[in-house]
């Protein structure tokens, strides 16, 4: 493969279309980014602020900002990111970290907390702390802002004791009673890397989140670990006879690719990533020949643990309505996934059938999604490719899979790694 041809073209594809898209939409005024836009990219449809997002805007500014000292990107305007970095910062730092170090999880433009009406509480989901705590620790660790360090600590431990205790919510899809799910210590893995490397940039001990997150993925790649099928499970329970409801039996491709990079970077820096490739390579090739259609191209939302529609007992949950409701569409962030998990793979092992991955997979992304306004993808579509305006999450435009997966791709353009 054309290592240099296709850094260059993720390169221009940030230079020149996604960040440009973006910081039109950062607010320059008050911090963070405003994202409630509708799904062709046309309009902005609230100023609302989900924390969510705005953590994962912090670790988007923050490495283009590394990069861009690095060399990388040569159009960057690096004093317009860095005060968009800073505000960004100071927003969730001054409005978004509570005193007991939860994070709120709905504010309007200003920082004022937006409140729940079913809950009475404002903490709705611990992924919400998670992104958070990602984005503070990139930005503490490219700023050198080691006064901040105590801050992400103390969000840090808090996530940990609320997620030990129980005292967490997931909204909007709240885990079901007896059910593991895959999505706590997939997040989890990713947000101690994160940490971790902040605090090893100043020389402080990481040995505890380190620790934790090999624990973390130790269970994904144990516990949720389908052997027979070759698939990590979105949701597992002891109970036997729960094998034949829906919600043990459905697959979520998009997740199960993006946390193989997960498994795959903890384990080079902290771990041997030899003593796992094989079960890894398995999991991927098995959940993209699962989760692709191939009547129309791309990656289903989500399938059956057999292939085809989910299928099975129901539980009567919010998210197996999710399961019902949006099986069948594309989605843009499983794509952009399979895009770095496919090059990831073949830049570690040179195996051809990455290479075709890859290619199959940007044969249809990029047919298919980068045709929305101002150079930003529609990021969800029906089956057939045609745009689809509905809420599959939360009601925004994200700017971090595509950007995420962009730059992760070109770091490791950069690299020579290959696997013995």
């Amino acid at each position: 493969m054309d290592y240099k041809r296709i850094r260059d073209f993720y390169i221009d594809g940030i230079e020149n279309n996604l960040l440009p898209y973006w910081i039109d939409y950062a607010d320059k005024e008050y911090g963070g980014v405003l994202n409630c836009i509708s799904n062709d990219g046309k309009k902005l449809l609230s100023s609302d602020k989900f924390s969510w997002s705005q953590g994962r805007w912090l670790w988007i500014l923050s490495t283009i900002f590394e990069l861009t000292e690095q060399g990388v990107f040569s159009s960057v305007d690096m004093n317009l990111l860095s005060t968009l970095m800073i505000n960004t910062f100071e927003f969730i730092r001054k409005y978004v970290v509570t005193n007991s170090y939860r994070c709120h999880f709905l504010l309007d433009r200003y920082g004022n907390v937006i409140p729940d009406d079913v809950y009475g509480r404002t903490d709705l989901s611990i992924y919400a702390d998670c992104f958070v705590l990602i984005g503070m620790s990139s930005y503490i660790r490219v700023m050198h802002d080691e006064k901040n360090v105590p801050l992400a600590d103390r969000l840090c431990v808090s996530i940990v004791k609320r997620l030990k205790s129980g005292d967490y919510l997931t909204e909007p899809y709240p885990i079901p009673s007896g059910y593991s799910v895959h999505g706590v210590p997939m997040i989890m893995l990713n947000t101690l890397d994160e940490y971790a490397k902040m605090r090893e940039s100043f020389g402080l001990d990481s040995s505890f989140a380190v620790s934790l997150a090999s624990k973390e993925l130790s269970f994904i790649l144990d516990r949720l670990y389908d052997e027979k099928r070759g698939l990590i499970r979105e949701h597992a329970s002891d109970d036997v006879n729960s094998l034949g409801r829906l919600i043990d039996r459905h697959v979520n491709p998009g997740h199960i690719l993006e946390d193989a990079w997960f498994w795959i970077e903890h384990l080079e820096r902290y771990g041997d990533l030899r003593e796992r490739l094989f079960q890894i390579e398995r999991i991927v090739s098995s959940t993209f020949s699962l989760g692709w259609d191939d009547e129309y191209g791309g990656l289903f939302r989500f399938v059956d643990c057999d292939g085809g529609m989910p299928h099975g007992d129901l539980i009567c949950t919010p998210y197996e309505k999710l399961i019902a409701e949006t099986w069948d569409m594309k989605l843009w962030w499983p794509h952009s996934e399979a895009l770095y998990i496919s090059l990831l793979l073949h830049k570690i092992t040179n195996k051809e059938c990455y290479e075709e991955m890859y290619l199959k997979t940007s044969s249809y992304v990029f047919s298919v999604f980068p045709k929305g306004a101002d150079k930003e993808w529609i990021q969800i579509r029906k089956r057939d490719g045609k745009p689809e305006d509905k809420v599959v999450a939360l009601p925004v435009k994200d700017p971090f899979h595509i950007l995420r997966d962009y730059l992760k791709i070109i770091v490791r353009m950069d690299k020579c790694d290959t696997a013995d």
